[in-house]
């Protein structure tokens, strides 16, 4: 079955959802991640130990858990695969991140690598598209102490978290 242009527009707009997703997590930029999401959104993380809970809660864990000793964060996106049907859609996306928290030794990064799915039912609001339920399927993850140099650190802590960038 060919692709049209429609069919092409949707999966864009889709696709900018899930990047937002990201970028929001990443760069914490609250606004961003909030906006992604149903007002009745869910997730879960089954692999991770958590079980299906509101959108809203898993940004309070976030802060509240991940942002006292967290530097950075990254999301990698890719491989995408569409379902779409109308107003709704299913997407299984390919995930790979990696966390930086500080450690209380000088110049040693907690780092932590992993790699999973982001399998994600969307739904077509006034707004655009938005997710209605995640869930996380971790399918790999490591974890070490890693010696970065100060200036990699000032450098990380100094960039990571610019919002400036965003209109």
């Amino acid at each position: 079955m060919a692709l049209t242009i429609e069919d092409l527009l949707t999966r864009e707009e889709i696709r900018d959802t899930l990047n937002d997703y990201s970028q929001g997590l990443d760069q914490r930029n609250w606004e961003l991640f909030d906006r992604v999401w149903t007002p009745d959104a869910t997730f879960e993380a089954p692999d991770e130990g958590i079980d299906t809970l509101p959108a809203s809660e898993l940004k309070a864990r976030l802060i509240s858990r991940n942002d006292p000793d967290r530097l950075s964060g990254q999301h990698l996106l890719n491989n995408t695969h569409f379902q779409i049907d109308g107003d709704h859609a299913r997407t299984i996306t390919e995930v790979t991140w990696v966390t930086l928290q500080t450690t209380d030794k000088p110049n040693i990064l907690f780092e932590v690598r992993a790699g999973g799915l982001y399998v994600d039912d969307l739904v077509r609001t006034a707004e655009g598209w938005r997710i209605s339920h995640r869930t996380l399927v971790t399918k790999s993850k490591t974890t070490q102490g890693v010696l970065y140099p100060p200036e990699r650190i000032e450098s990380i802590r100094e960039h990571s978290l610019n919002t400036d960038w965003f209109l």
